[in-house]
C-alpha cells in the first residue's frame, strides 16, 4: 500500500512545486498507436497528454498504424481536449472510412468515429496529416542526439517502414541511422513473457514484428510491456463517477464497453506510464518506483510466421528488457495511479504534479 509514502512525500512536493517546475529539459515522446478497436489506446493517449501537461515529458507526435481516417481524427480530438491540438499526427495510407465491428464477441462498441465527430478537434481532415514515416523522420531529424523515446502501443508497421526507410529530402541519414543516433529507448506493448502469443505481434502481420525486433539497432534499448503485465491491471472503474461530463475518455469507454462497462484491461496505459516515467522518474509524482526489469540480459525472438515470441537467454545482449511490478508494489497500486490520471481535468496546469498526490490521498487510495 502506497499511503504512507504518499503522505510523507506530499509535503516535500508542495514545497518543491512552490518553487516552480524543474528547469531540466523533459524527454520527448512519440506514440505509435493502432487506435481503432480497443479503447485502451485512447486511454493511454489521455494519460500521455496529462503527463505531458505536467511537464514530465513532451508529447512530440502521434503516428497511427491503422488505416481508418477516424483514428487520426480521434487522436486529434483527445489531444485538443487536453490543450495539445498542436501535437503533430501521422496517419498510414491508404485512408479508409472503416469503423470497428466486434466480430469476436459481438459485445464491444465502436468509439473512434464518435469521438472524432462529437468532440472539438484542430484537424479538419485526416488527409491533412503526413504519413507516419515522414513524421517520424522529421521529428527524428530535428531531435537532439539520444533524446527521443518511442512508445509503441499497436502494430509495428510504422516502425518497420521507418527502420527500412532510406535517405531523402528530410535527412541524408537512413531510418536505421536516425534511430541509432536520436532514439534513447523504444518501449513496446507487445509479446507475452517469457514467451507466448500476443495480438500486437501475432494478430495481423507477424513478419512486421519480426523485422523490427530482429533488426532494431543494437545500441538502442528496447523495453517490452507484455500481455502478462497489462492483463492483470484493470482501470476505468471510476470514469462515470469522477470524470468530467465532457470527457472524450468517459464517452469512448462507455461507447466501447459492453453495456457501458468502463472497466477494462490496461495494456496500453501501463506501457505509456512506464514510457513517460521509466524505472526511476516516479519522484516527480511523489511515488516510489513501480516497475523493474524481469531479466538481466537476453533478447526477444519473434517468429515471422505465427508471431509467437520467445525470450532467449544470452549474456552478451544487454539492451533488451521486459517489465514486471516491483515486489513491494501491488496491482491495485498501479490501477489507482492510472485511474487518477484517467479522470484528471484537462485544465491541470503544468507543474501541478502534486495534484495527483492530493487526489490519491483524498480517495484514500481505495486499495
Amino acid at each position: 500500500m502506497l499511503l504512507p509514502a504518499l503522505a510523507l512525500l506530499c509535503t516535500t512536493l508542495t514545497l518543491a512545486l512552490a518553487q516552480g517546475p524543474p528547469q531540466t529539459q523533459p524527454k520527448t515522446i512519440i506514440i505509435d498507436t493502432d487506435i481503432y478497436s480497443d479503447v485502451d489506446d485512447l486511454g493511454a493517449l489521455a494519460i500521455a497528454n496529462i503527463l505531458s501537461n505536467f511537464g514530465l515529458a513532451e508529447l512530440k507526435g502521434v503516428v497511427v498504424s491503422t488505416g481508418s481516417e477516424y483514428g487520426a481524427l480521434a487522436v486529434d480530438a483527445v489531444n485538443t481536449y487536453y490543450g495539445n491540438g498542436h501535437v503533430k499526427i501521422g496517419a498510414i495510407r491508404p485512408l479508409t472510412q472503416d469503423t470497428f465491428v466486434d466480430r469476436w464477441g459481438w459485445t464491444l462498441g465502436e468509439y473512434a468515429s464518435k469521438v472524432a465527430h462529437h468532440f472539438p478537434r484542430a484537424l479538419r481532415n485526416a488527409t491533412e496529416t503526413p504519413n507516419p514515416v515522414t513524421l517520424y523522420r522529421e521529428i527524428l531529424a530535428d531531435a537532439a542526439v539520444n533524446s527521443l523515446t518511442i512508445i509503441s502501443i499497436g502494430f509495428l508497421t510504422n516502425l518497420a517502414d521507418l527502420l527500412e526507410s532510406g535517405m531523402d529530402e528530410i535527412s541524408p541519414a537512413t531510418g536505421a541511422d536516425l534511430i541509432s543516433y536520436k532514439v534513447a529507448e523504444l518501449v513496446v506493448m507487445g509479446g507475452n513473457y517469457p514467451s507466448g502469443w500476443e495480438y500486437n505481434f501475432a494478430g495481423v502481420d507477424p513478419n512486421v514484428a519480426h523485422r523490427v525486433i530482429s533488426n532494431w539497432p543494437k545500441n538502442v534499448p528496447i523495453t517490452y510491456s507484455g500481455y502478462e503485465l497489462g492483463s492483470q491491471i484493470w482501470t476505468g472503474q471510476h470514469l462515470a463517477q469522477e470524470a468530467s461530463a465532457d470527457s472524450p475518455v468517459l464517452a469512448a469507454y462507455q461507447w466501447y464497453g459492453d453495456r457501458c462497462n468502463t472497466t477494462l484491461k490496461s495494456y496500453d496505459p501501463v506501457t505509456v506510464l512506464y514510457g513517460f516515467l521509466g524505472l526511476g522518474g516516479w519522484a516527480e509524482l511523489g511515488l516510489p518506483p513501480m516497475f523493474e526489469y524481469a531479466n538481466a540480459d537476453g533478447y526477444n525472438s519473434v517468429n515471422a510466421v505465427d508471431g509467437i515470441n520467445t525470450w532467449v537467454e544470452d549474456a552478451s545482449v544487454r539492451n533488451q528488457h521486459w517489465l514486471r511490478l516491483r515486489p513491494d508494489i501491488t496491482v491495485s497500486d498501479v490501477e489507482e495511479v492510472l485511474n487518477r490520471l484517467l479522470v484528471q481535468s484537462p485544465h491541470v496546469v503544468e507543474g501541478r504534479q502534486g495534484g495527483i498526490i492530493e487526489d490519491l490521498l483524498r480517495s484514500q487510495l481505495r486499495i
